[in-house]
């Protein structure tokens, strides 16, 4: 409740500021109309986010417009700030007035322009399937040459169905990889909604490792972590296992012991053999930054960040996460935060790519 409480303060103070700019520029009615419809719009999606809708069609289609309509409503803040900035730089620069007025107008017109390309850009960058992105990591102590599928953050629900999980498949089958490791938040479903979703990853011959994410525990982890166990899917909670002469520690998200689940770092590290690196799945890439040590392991693989989805809230996902997308080498350990294969709320990733990951790992010399 204070999430959806705090989030809809949020876009109230948001329509707010884009008001105070509309208004000394455009009529002040179509102003506010613009205002009160994405400040509308973007409220049901919190008032609804934990309902469960039935199958109607109505009810499918207008939570999906309202959640689109969250994602304009981000894109057009950001738009009139630059819009504002422009406009005020303009009135500075000393200039013919009928030039500065014929200036402001093209100036107006192509932002204008460029928003609606914008959102429809990263409308389709959001919803395409996402493309694959290799990445080569060197490793103290590795045995032989191994390759991870990453993926994280699916999201599966709403907007990623059955056709987009189908496509997503299709382009990890592409590829050549050891296993396939999911770094969490794969549902916003319950584990009784699920039916033929995951009917595609039983296609998928190569091992297949789950760590839950934060939204797991939203929807009930355990029932959700027993329908991946009934696929195949090997679920590590707080626990190791050694594949190809690694140590693969999976750890529940950070968010487990709100709904009274455990998170056990050093339960995990005693499981693993000495002389073997270290690899950790981990969600949240602030428990790197949080809890763990500096020199216990080679490698952490996290997701949660999203990339940011929509610019410039990447700004805000790195300073609360401490990291946000790609490979961070630091003085004893590597991280690899995945940007995610779907998204979270508005279907929309600006300046934020959608990945599949290919991690190639070899030994360091």
């Amino acid at each position: 409740m204070k999430f959806i409480v705090a989030s809809i303060a949020i876009f109230f103070l948001l329509n707010l500021i884009i008001f105070e700019i509309l208004k000394q520029y455009f009529n002040i009615k179509i102003s506010a109309f613009i205002c009160i419809f994405c400040f509308f719009c973007s409220s049901i999606f919190f008032i609804t986010l934990n309902l469960n809708f039935s199958s109607n069609f109505i009810e499918i289609l207008a939570r999906k417009f309202s959640v689109f309509m969250m994602g304009a409503n981000f894109l057009l803040f950001f738009f009139c700030l630059i819009f504002y900035i422009l406009n005020l730089s303009l009135e500075r620069v000393e200039f013919d007035p009928q030039r500065r007025e014929i200036l402001k107008n093209c100036i107006n017109f192509g932002l204008i322009i460029l928003f609606f390309s914008t959102l429809f850009k990263s409308f389709f960058n959001a919803i395409k399937t996402p493309k694959v992105k290799t990445t080569e990591i060197f490793i103290r102590n590795l045995k032989e040459q191994v390759s991870f599928c990453v993926i994280s953050d699916l999201h599966i629900g709403n907007f990623i169905d059955k056709k987009f999980v189908h496509n997503l498949v299709n382009k990890i089958l592409s590829e050549k990889f050891d296993a396939l490791l999911i770094v969490g938040d794969m549902f916003d479903i319950k584990a009784g909604d699920i039916g033929d979703l995951l009917d595609d990853f039983d296609r998928i011959e190569q091992p297949k490792f789950f760590v839950t994410g934060n939204h797991e525990y939203y929807r009930g982890a355990l029932e959700l972590i027993n329908a991946l166990e009934s696929r195949n899917f090997r679920v590590l909670q707080n626990e190791n296992e050694v594949f190809k002469n690694i140590n693969l520690i999976g750890l529940n998200d950070i968010a487990a012991p709100q709904f009274g689940y455990e998170v056990n770092f050093k339960k995990a590290l005693k499981e693993t053999l000495p002389g073997l690196p270290r690899i950790v799945l981990a969600h949240q890439p602030k428990f790197v930054r949080d809890y763990a040590e500096d020199d216990l392991v080679d490698l952490f693989i996290c997701g949660h960040t999203h990339a940011g989805q929509i610019f410039p809230f990447s700004i805000l996902a790195k300073i609360a996460n401490g990291y946000l997308y790609g490979l961070y080498k630091e003085k004893n350990r590597q991280i690899y935060v995945s940007s995610g294969a779907g998204f979270w709320g508005p279907p929309i990733r600006f300046l934020a790519p959608s990945e599949i990951a290919i991690l190639n790992l070899r030994r360091k010399i």
